[in-house]
């Protein structure tokens, strides 16, 4: 897979075309993210009278065009996608042909992932907490109810089942409403390009009994994913994630399954009985459908779930620095191309970069979750280039904004005396990685993800993530002292 990520120009050493300039009706502004099966783009659709609003469109990679498979898959999702209509799904806006072009078009949503709020310091008004993580379940719930009951042109229902009900899949948008995102493997009755039998797709460590034994699945099978979202979101604490992909579906097979109200005694007692019907290991003990599940949840929070209102209100209070600086890279990025200037590729350059765009990558709603790199906004741009190891440990020599410099005994004239040691200011991170990585600053190992609040100097650092198979990536984080960073969240 080639990686790429949001807040990086395109590596020059890149041997594939360079895409367009337009496609159909939008003006393409900068490249997001790319995988096995297409590219992400940020773009803008212009209209009369000074019109203009920022979407982001998916592209099929042009050496796949002549593959009847990847054009069939392609569209099998344009299609799906283009149907469901809710306000708790990420809507397409057009599916299109330009030359030999495939693309679809989509929401530039601003928000926050799931998987971003799992990365943050537990929230110590715990009712609160409870009450916001209701009222996002309720409508992700929704989202996906109205994806299992979509029906064909017979009247008959599809048997849709999203397969990747993640927390980077749920998006909580400023305007306090939940949206699903990555219908990409999404499994229909009637689809034009078929799954082989016994394929397994989707992240390991959200996946029901029965996906991971490559099983039938329905619509219970979202409903164990969200379950297990729904656990996290409220203990803080993952479920399954393990070292490796096999130790996590192990895990799901084979370990009892906690109950919240174990784990975190803040917990009711009522939704930890809700929560744990949703884990049931055998579908038929299950939630029926997602819609019951979101009820139940609703019934068993104390106050009751927040509404979108209310949900709005906590995401600009808890997340007003990072929506604040959403708003100004997007209106730089429109204000370059109305001056004719080349914007880089959505960059804001070395200080800046640790926060990637926004959830423009809703579009990858209709894109394969296997296929791309993920990044959650407050995530740091990445990069898979291989370097020397020892060269990661500071990237840059500028300090994050705020943050003390890291000393530097080479630096020091020699004549100087040697000044008393001065305590090392320090502030922390936490990383999590799909699938789990190994952490290095440098040569020093940090640990395996996730992460939580790992002491660093202030500075800003270069860090490297391994996985068990030997894929790398290196990003930057910014520490301040301290202070928490923004979490880190990876995916390959």
């Amino acid at each position: 897979m080639t990686s790429y990520q949001p807040g990086q120009p395109a590596d020059p050493g890149d041997a594939a075309p360079a895409p367009p300039a337009r496609l159909g009706r939008y003006q393409l502004l900068g490249k997001l993210a790319a995988g096995g099966m297409g590219e992400i783009h940020l773009a803008r659709l212009d209209g009369d009278g000074g019109f203009e609003k920022l979407v982001v469109v998916k592209r099929l990679l042009p050496e796949l065009v002549a593959s009847p498979q990847y054009v069939a898959m392609f569209l099998d999702e344009a299609r799906l996608v283009a149907r469901l209509s809710h306000p708790n799904v990420c809507e397409v806006y057009e599916v299109g042909r330009d030359g030999a072009e495939y693309f679809l078009a989509m929401p530039y949503l601003e928000g926050v992932s799931l998987a971003e709020l799992l990365g943050r310091p537990r929230d110590h008004d715990r009712p609160r907490h409870l009450r916001f993580v209701a009222g996002l379940i309720v409508q992700a719930a929704e989202g996906l109810h109205h994806a299992h009951e979509l029906c064909g042109k017979d009247g008959g229902s599809l048997g849709l089942v999203h397969r990747d009900v993640s927390p980077s899949n749920l998006i909580a948008t400023t305007a306090g409403v939940t949206k699903v995102l990555d219908f990409g493997i999404a499994k229909v009755r009637g689809a034009t390009a078929r799954t082989e039998v016994g394929t397994i797709k989707g992240k390991y460590a959200y996946m029901s009994p029965e996906q991971v034994r490559g099983d039938e699945l329905d619509r219970r099978s979202d409903v164990f994913a969200l379950g297990i979202v729904l656990f996290e979101l409220v203990t803080h604490q993952r479920l399954f994630r393990r070292p490796s992909d096999f130790l996590s579906a192990k895990a799901i097979l084979e370990e009892p399954i906690p109950r919240a109200d174990a784990v975190d005694p803040a917990v009711p007692r009522k939704l930890a009985d809700v929560i744990a019907r949703a884990l049931a290991p055998e579908p038929d003990a299950r939630y029926p459908t997602a819609r019951e599940l979101g009820a139940a949840v609703a019934a068993a929070t104390p106050g009751g779930a927040m509404a979108a209102a209310e949900l709005a209100e906590v995401l600009a209070q808890d997340h007003a620095t990072e929506l604040s600086e959403q708003r100004t890279r997007q209106q730089r990025v429109l204000a370059a191309h109305r001056g004719g200037a080349t914007a880089p590729t959505v960059s804001l350059g070395p200080r800046r970069r640790r926060r990637a765009l926004p959830w423009a990558l809703a579009a990858l709603a209709a894109g394969s979750a296997a296929a791309f790199v993920v990044w959650q906004t407050g995530a740091p741009a990445a990069t898979t280039a291989p370097t020397d190891a020892g060269a990661d440990a500071v990237a840059d020599a500028a300090p994050a904004t705020d943050a003390a410099p890291a000393v530097d005994a080479a630096a020091a004239p020699d004549a100087a005396p040697a000044p008393a040691a001065a305590p090392v200011r320090r502030g922390t991170v936490s990383i999590d990685s799909t699938p789990y990585a190994t952490i290095y600053l440098g040569r020093r190992e940090l640990g395996v993800t996730p992460l939580i609040e790992v002491p660093l100097p202030a500075g800003r650092h270069r860090l490297r993530a391994v996985l068990e198979d030997g894929r790398q990536q290196r990003f930057t984080v910014d520490v301040r002292a301290g202070r928490l960073a923004p979490p880190v969240n990876l995916a390959w």
